[in-house]
């Protein structure tokens, strides 16, 4: 990134709502409008004389890095935000993006990102301002979700109509919790248990184990995470993860893709967007951020409506899936050592057997296409450690994410290399068919990285 257009008189919209509701009724005097800095690469051009942007191809998106909001305020200046991973230095893995339209002196531009902002300190702290970029993600990514501005998220804390809004002293996770329930969302809150084994009907998650998968299989699925952490009042946004670049052999039986995970990407308030953290705290990776992954002790997904079947159900149901993949398929103990869980929709699932299809092979991917009843079905793969280095699994089942989670069969497909289960919910969930598979020789199945 080497070229800055300055953006003067620039009407925000989250910063109106904030000075019309908080900052106009101040003894000190405010400027109603701000500025608005945009990002390109050094091909961008400026004619200050026809006021025009050129570059040496006719997509200037493609050279587009993002804007930032600079608020009249005394301090916390910077305002709504959305820039691209790409600016960010050492920004790597895999972030959760939406696509975000601009425009600039009549270009119409786009950007891929997840939005951000400083907190204001006063009227709104971390945990408002986490919920206001999840919100605003949501929004542009999904159309059924009205955008929301910062003000309103402010009142949407409070379970009354406060009237007026006082400098605010931070959220509980209940709190934030019931800004995704009025803003019409479907939030569901887990929490780390306080010690390994405790049981409680105010904890989602039963065990540390359960609560790390739950926290990265919905990461995986695509779905931003409201993150608060232990010994700090502090909340901030999970927006991305980065897998280790040499993977030992597991030390245990079976492990779960969260321990092959390096760093998380996080959207935090006190830094620049995208700053990655170590996963766990003994990876001896150096970070300016004072937390790991393991500080964090309690998030909130927003999921979609018809989403039933949680992710502690599914680390529930993964032992036993395993051993029907040995006894039905004759996997071995080893095939099933790494386990790997995330969420996804149907018509997806349907693209990824259509993209596959040669790999696949005929059989296993009309399996796939028969399925229809699910808006949205988990995915979960086992593997070796040779099969995760080479991308490839051992087996894979497709369970029914709108079942509940008392169901005891709620899955749709299992299978491996050379057969498979396809199990009619419609009817009787326990009944089956079996599929033999005739796929290309000497190709594995693909693991699937759909979102």
């Amino acid at each position: 990134m080497q070229t800055v257009i300055i953006e003067y008189d620039y009407a925000d919209k989250d910063y109106r709502s904030t000075f019309y509701g908080f900052y106009a009724e101040k003894g000190r005097e405010y400027r109603r409008d701000c500025i608005r800095l945009h990002f390109f690469d050094a091909s961008v051009k400026f004619d200050p004389e026809w006021l025009d942007l050129s570059c040496e191809c006719d997509e200037l998106s493609d050279h587009y890095f993002g804007y930032m909001v600079v608020r009249p305020t005394i301090g916390a200046t910077v305002g709504r935000s959305l820039l691209s991973p790409r600016m960010r230095r050492g920004a790597t893995g895999q972030v959760i993006v939406s696509e975000h339209k601009v425009n600039l002196l009549g270009h119409n531009l786009t950007v891929r990102g997840f939005p951000s902002m400083e907190q204001p300190s006063d009227i709104a702290v971390c945990a408002h301002v986490s919920c206001w970029a999840i919100l605003r993600h949501l929004s542009q990514r999904y159309p059924r979700h009205p955008e929301r501005l910062l003000y309103e998220v402010t009142r949407l804390a409070s379970r009354f109509d406060p009237g007026s809004i006082v400098p605010s002293l931070g959220l509980s996770v209940w709190e934030a919790e019931r800004v995704f329930q009025a803003a019409g969302c479907h939030p569901h809150v887990v929490l780390q248990p306080t010690s390994e084994g405790s049981e409680s009907d105010e904890l989602n998650a039963s065990s540390y184990a359960d609560f790390r998968e739950a926290m990265h299989s919905y990461l995986e699925s695509g779905f931003p995470l409201y993150v608060g952490f232990k010994n700090r009042p502090h909340a901030a946004a999970l927006v991305g993860f980065g897998w280790k670049d040499r993977i030992a052999q597991p030390e245990s039986d079976t492990v779960h893709a969260w321990q092959l995970v390096d760093t998380l990407t996080l959207v935090d308030d006190n830094s620049l967007p995208y700053s990655n953290v170590p996963a766990n705290a003994d990876n001896g990776q150096a970070t300016h951020v004072e937390y790991t992954g393991e500080d964090i002790e309690e998030f909130i997904v927003v999921l979609p409506e018809n989403v039933h079947y949680p992710a502690t159900a599914i680390y529930k149901l993964c032992p036993l899936l395993g051993n029907l993949l040995i006894r039905a398929f004759g996997l071995s103990a080893e095939d099933v050592q790494i386990r790997r869980y995330f969420m996804t929709t149907i018509s997806e699932l349907h693209c990824q057997a259509r993209r596959h299809e040669e790999s696949l092979g005929k059989e296993l991917t009309e399996c796939y296409l028969r399925l229809r009843n699910p808006q949205h079905v988990w995915v979960v793969e086992f593997c070796n450690l040779d099969q995760w280095n080479r991308k490839v699994v051992a087996g894979r089942a497709i369970v029914d994410a709108t079942a509940s989670d008392q169901d005891h069969v709620p899955m749709l497909l299992l299978h491996d290399e050379v057969g498979a289960f396809l199990f009619d919910r419609s009817l009787n969930p326990e009944r089956h068919s079996t599929v033999l598979l005739s796929r290309p020789a000497g190709l594995s199945l693909p693991r699937m990285e759909l979102n």
